[in-house]
């Protein structure tokens, strides 16, 4: 399916992901968005091996992409649906 050109736009993030509301991880958010921007240029060129390649690297900086939501956040970094919730005591 054709995608309508669009450029920056939202907070002038060409790539279109927003960070998960209440993610605090420590992250260097710039790197981040320069990845997710390549990989958007690769998954556009239809490269996916380079976009997969680029997915890794955002990984090893402890980043998980949610591409359906168009969203990220860092591991363990809270936000909704965090990784690992404290338990509560019942009672």
């Amino acid at each position: 399916y054709p995608s309508g050109g669009g450029g920056g736009g939202f907070g002038g993030m060409s790539h279109g992901y927003t960070r998960i509301p209440g993610d605090t991880g420590s992250v260097d958010v710039a790197k981040v968005n320069e990845l997710l921007t390549q990989r958007n240029d690769a998954k556009r060129a239809r490269d996916f091996d380079a976009a997969d390649r680029i997915r890794d690297s955002l990984r090893t900086l402890g980043v998980e992409v949610m591409d359906r939501d168009r969203q990220w956040r860092t591991s363990g970094g809270g936000g909704m649906g965090g990784m690992g919730g404290g338990g509560g005591m019942g009672g």
